[in-house]
């Protein structure tokens, strides 16, 4: 692929997907109300469907720009590519099957797309192997034990607040703490409850979804066609007996709920989230990484906050009455000695399966120049320990920064607040969560990017500026590097001076606003929430 998706390309994708949703929205609907013998909301299917929809129409939108900037370039007419004219597609079981594709996805897309242009709907069949369809959502067994303990503990069977899932990563003893306290109107709940559907994959009605399109059709048209193809079993097929299951484990109906990441591929609670929202129950939700807030558009953001009747920000607002600040549940920090300095690294593969601001096919080999520049550059007697991000997205990464320091240090195993707490100062190589987590708490922090592949609201430019005045951000690994080798002496007397903890102390206020007194935050805004 040619395509160098920086921040104007990727701001007209999000454009042309913008206006595509609400028709796919609409399609889906009018498709799965018929199959299904219903009449629902809107809302109902965008909190059931809108995190497949954004994935779908963001893979779909790049495989009509590949397809057209490969034929742009191939003279041989259509039919003499490599097009597949009969092609066979799995179905997906359910939302997180589809999204842990995602390094194939766009190949498959792409290959589909090609193959029901040039040769139509009846040139695509879907497989009619049976397909068991589980709990995607099943927790470890420490948190597991931790859910039950905490369950037990709640003196209400219904209670007025139910929390899903609150946020990233293993359950805490403080949290734990937090719902002993609350337990007369609070309980924590990530419906780890087993089930096992069995179904077969209609594939008179996914044939009869598959529609013809042109080379000219448009994404709202391309993405309604191959609907048959793509809508997961669990939402199709599977749908009403896992429905039936779901309400059997879960059948109380609380006033609120409340989670931060269950939106995000969680089937359980994404039925019973539409299901009880329809019959008047709350839904808040909390923004749960970097990103939001940030970027010119971000269509996780724009869909979270569409489906909350309440919706938590770490520090913007923005004047939407819904719209509220709180901050996130954060470990307690110990004091620890600072014995190494940290560099967090970003990655992604090469096929683009999601348009947003960060490195993409065209901007990612900036990226790993600009961290070898940086670990290159550096000069200090202090170990730099590099965290490469978690994933599979090839070796480049790591071959780029051991060409320009044969002796780096990697290591993924501590935990990532713990590496922090160890740290003099943490270097990020990306705009992201970990950044604005070090900055929230206070951490020394470093960041680097490629502004090609950034675009941040206008209304936060000015307090970006001043970050980088100050020389927490730059914009190349060199210019990292040289700020921190000048501060390598004494790394707390550039933090904590005057000027850098103003431009941190303002940035934070609306972006990274992080409080060891969270507990008490949440108290009052649940308080509120009831009495209301």
């Amino acid at each position: 692929m040619t395509i160098v998706w920086n921040t104007q390309r990727v701001s007209t994708g999000l454009t042309e997907i913008e206006r595509a949703r609400p028709v796919v929205v609409g399609r889906i609907k009018q498709i799965l109300d018929e199959y299904h013998g219903v009449v629902r909301s809107t809302r109902y299917y965008d909190i059931l469907l809108g995190d497949f929809i954004e994935r779908y129409l963001h893979l779909v939108y790049v495989a009509i720009q590949d397809n057209a900037d490969e034929m742009s370039k191939n003279y041989e007419p259509v039919s003499n590519m490599h097009v597949a004219e009969k092609i066979q597609s799995d179905v997906f079981r359910d939302t997180l099957e589809f999204f842990s594709a995602y390094t194939k996805l766009p190949t498959i897309i792409l290959a589909t797309l090609r193959t029901l242009t040039n040769f139509g709907p009846t040139s695509i069949s879907v497989s009619s192997s049976p397909i068991v369809i589980n709990n995607s959502g099943l927790l470890g067994r420490r948190d597991k034990v931790i859910g039950k303990f905490l369950k037990a503990v709640a003196k209400q069977r219904s209670s007025k607040v139910l929390f899903i899932r609150p946020f990233s990563g293993r359950v805490s003893l403080s949290w734990v703490g937090a719902m002993i306290l609350w337990r007369s109107w609070a309980q924590h709940d990530d419906f780890n409850f087993k089930y096992a559907v069995n179904v077969l994959p209609d594939n008179v009605w996914r044939q009869r979804n598959i529609s013809q399109i042109a080379k000219d059709s448009s994404l709202a048209e391309v993405s309604c066609a191959l609907l048959g193809v793509f809508l997961p079993a669990a939402l199709v097929e599977g749908f009403s007996a896992i429905r039936a299951k779901i309400f059997l484990a879960r059948p109380n109906r609380p006033a609120h709920i409340y989670s931060s990441q269950s939106l995000w591929t969680h089937l359980e609670f994404k039925i019973l989230a539409a299901e009880w929202c329809e019959l008047g129950t709350q839904l808040s939700y909390h923004q749960h990484g970097g990103w939001y807030g940030l970027d010119e558009l971000h269509v996780a953001e724009q869909f979270e906050r569409r489906v909350s009747d309440t919706y938590y920000t770490w520090g913007w607002s923005r004047g939407d009455k819904n719209t509220r600040i709180l901050s996130p549940v954060i470990p307690r920090q110990r004091s620890r000695s600072k014995s190494k300095d940290s560099l967090i690294c970003f990655d992604q593969p090469q096929q683009i399966y999601r348009l947003q601001y960060f490195p993409l096919s065209g901007t990612l080999q900036t990226m790993y120049d600009q961290v070898a520049e940086f670990v290159k550059l550096r000069n200090s007697k202090t170990k730099l320990k590099i965290r490469l991000f978690p994933g599979d997205y090839g070796t480049a990464q790591r071959e780029a920064i051991l060409a320009a320091r044969p002796d780096a240090n990697f290591g993924n195993s501590e935990d990532i607040f713990e590496q922090y707490f160890g740290s003099r100062i943490v270097v990020h190589s990306y705009l992201g969560t970990s950044w604005l987590e070090t900055i929230g708490m206070n951490i020394p922090t470093v960041c680097f990017y490629d502004p090609e592949a950034y675009k941040f609201r206008p209304d936060a430019k000015s307090l970006i500026d001043e970050l980088a005045r100050v020389g927490i951000l730059h914009t190349s690994g060199s210019s990292a590097a040289t700020l921190v080798n000048k501060i390598d002496a004494d790394v707390a007397k550039w933090w904590l001076s005057t000027e850098v903890q103003l431009a941190r102390t303002n940035f934070a206020e609306k972006f990274a606003n992080f409080s060891p007194d969270w507990k008490n935050q949440w108290q009052q805004e649940f308080s509120r929430l009831l009495n209301s």
